[in-house]
């Protein structure tokens, strides 16, 4: 029986092994990260059908991502239950262009043409600043240095309208085995959809760049960029008449960001300079404004090994960031404002012995126009086998009043401070190399979140007062159990209290749930390959015990439960060749997937087609 084992292994292939970058911002193996860390695999997620980074965030463990009127709508994003606004979202470690609010508009984000998502959960600011007071999510686009050169092209329509198209372009001088030494990779996605319900029409247009030259065996430059636009009608309101009526709100960011790595034997270090600008403008009257905001940051951080069983780290950043606010309707403009911050953070990572690693980090943050802040973090972790691994994580993190906060003045005309959060985790990795096996993870977690910028119901003035708690667990699998088989799964299992007298106008008091995450949110997924030929995949969202605010009652409302059921196929016509159908909402489930008023879309079918050159 040993020797048949034995042949089996020695034939099956083992997969090289799996890094991220999240974590310490520079490539780790992710069997030595924390259980509160996922890589996500874009390839996978796209032959299963998801084309939005709000769809495929919804199936990780301690994510609620969801869409509130369909694909490729406004999203919302809660990492262990904090706000949309209180995640850092990045795009290969620069960080995207965010809104007035400091949200970042994830709806319009397509994930073809990326390699993965990686998503650290918990508080970072130590590593990445402001707006990482519940974690951080990086898209990363695939290395032209590295990856294999060619096109492909993707098209797909179906219910409601629904088109869209992708082209996904890779080169690099890499002949024979001779290793590249210039590449570029560019992708380009577009759709249109009718929408379901009146005046529910959606366009988008996204692109991904990366370039990438190298100038010395330990020097590489890079160019990232990105740029998106959007237009979305008002689901629901059939105003009709002139079209500056129905249009409720186009949206549009850019970023550009060149800069250098450095990686020799003992030294990891990298330096890179970001342009980024977004626009968002609502024309429903009598809400007629345009937003815009542009901002400049210069990062440059080090690792050094200074002893085989120790790394330290110094980083530094600054940012400027103007805003400016703009009534369409009586043509002026309402506020403008240009703020500015300088961080700098060191770290150590210390192999204390051959099972047991410490790392900790600290951060000070100085800005102009609110209070500093500094944050810090400390982990333990505990290897009991090659591979399972323990850890546990103290840390604090914040999120900086945004231009929403600003724009109105604060009550009685008190600076404002950071919103905060101390959290702390402690969970098990498993994770395998070899095909077949079981790879997982199991967090338990608890966030105190303080400071919160609520707002004065009348003015609008703001002020620091509210207070929260969350608390859960949450676990995520993934199995290759046979050969053609794979199943995967997520669940989070989510307390929250609101801890303070009052809680964003009203609409909720201390010992309340915070609105719209579930209690339990729970994914399941089985996908089955019988041949090269066919592939057939099933997966089902479940999620209970979420309550809204109904602004017409001025009440809180509970949410239905609510199942949503995706099936796939895949039928593989060539090499170069595949086909695919997709059906969302199996079986027409009609409760709101994100908040009240807005049901769930009906069932979907959509036909693609994939072709590689």
């Amino acid at each position: 029986m040993f020797s048949i084992l034995a042949i089996f292994l020695a034939q099956a292939p083992t997969r090289l092994p799996e890094t991220v970058v999240i974590e310490t911002r520079q490539a780790a193996p992710l069997a030595d990260a924390s259980p509160s860390v996922s890589r996500l695999d874009v390839t996978a997620a796209t032959e299963s059908g998801l084309t939005t980074l709000t769809s495929l965030l919804g199936g990780a463990p301690g994510v609620y991502a969801t869409e509130q009127s369909g694909e490729g709508s406004v999203g919302s994003l809660f990492l262990r239950g904090t706000n949309s606004t209180q995640t850092a979202v990045l795009l290969d470690g620069r960080r995207l262009p965010q809104g007035f609010s400091n949200s970042y508009e994830i709806g319009r984000y397509r994930i073809f043409g990326l390699s993965s998502v990686e998503i650290l959960r918990g508080p970072s600011s130590s590593l990445y600043g402001a707006n990482a007071l519940g974690g951080v999510i990086d898209l990363r686009q695939q290395s032209p240095l590295t990856a294999k050169a060619g096109s492909t092209l993707i098209a797909e329509g179906g219910s409601y309208g629904r088109g869209s198209l992708g082209l996904a372009f890779l080169s690099n001088n890499a002949v024979g085995t001779q290793a590249a030494t210039n590449g570029t990779a560019v992708s380009l996605s577009a759709s249109h959809d009718d929408g379901w319900r009146p005046n529910g029409d959606r366009d988008a247009l996204s692109t991904y760049l990366k370039h990438e030259w190298r100038l010395s065996p330990n020097l590489v430059f890079d160019l990232v960029g990105s740029a998106d636009h959007g237009k979305a009608g008002l689901p629901g309101q059939d105003i009709g008449g002139a079209a500056s009526l129905t249009d409720w709100q186009r949206d549009s960011g850019w970023l550009l960001s060149p800069g250098l790595r450095f990686q020799d034997e003992n030294t990891q270090g990298s330096v890179f300079w970001s342009r980024a600008g977004s626009a968002i403008s609502s024309v429903t009257v009598p809400f007629a404004n345009r937003y815009l905001l542009n901002r400049d940051e210069l990062t440059a951080f080090v690792d050094r090994k200074v002893r085989t069983d120790l790394t330290l780290g110094l980083g530094l950043s600054y940012e400027r960031s103007s805003f400016e606010q703009f009534d369409t309707a009586a043509n002026s403009l309402t506020w403008a404002d240009t703020h500015e911050s300088l961080g700098v953070w060191t770290r150590a990572d210390w192999q204390v012995t051959a099972t047991d690693r410490v790392r900790a980090s600290v951060r000070d943050d100085r800005f102009t126009d609110f209070a500093g802040k500094t944050t810090g973090e400390v982990s333990y972790s505990h290897r009991f086998t090659k591979e399972l691994l323990a850890h546990a994580k103290v840390g604090t993190a914040y999120r900086t009043p945004a231009a929403n906060d600003l724009a109105y003045g604060t009550h009685l005309g008190l600076p404002l401070r950071p919103e905060s959060n101390t959290g702390t985790e402690i969970g098990l990795r498993h994770e395998n190399a070899v095909p077949g096996a079981l790879s997982w993870t199991l967090v338990a977690f608890r966030n105190e979140l303080t400071d919160l910028i609520d707002y004065n119901p009348t003015s609008y003035q703001t002020y620091n007062i509210a207070k929260a708690r969350t608390q859960g667990v949450e676990a995520g699998l993934e199995t290759r159990p046979a050969k053609g088989i794979r199943l995967f799964g997520a669940t989070t299992w989510l307390d929250t209290e609101i801890q303070s007298t009052d809680y964003y106008l009203g609409t909720g008091l201390a010992g309340d749930k915070l609105l719209r995450r579930p209690t339990l949110t729970l994914t399941l997924g089985l996908e089955v390959t019988p041949s090269d030929d066919w592939t057939f995949g099933v997966s089902a969202t479940h999620l209970r015990g979420r309550e809204d605010f109904d602004w017409n009652s001025g009440s809180r409302v509970s949410l239905p439960n609510a199942t949503f059921v995706r099936v796939w196929i895949r039928r593989t016509l060539s090499d170069n060749t595949e086909i695919s159908l997709r059906i969302e909402n199996l079986f027409g489930e009609d409760a709101p997937p994100a908040a009240f008023g807005f049901g769930a879309q009906p069932r979907s079918a959509y036909l693609g087609l994939t072709r590689r050159f």
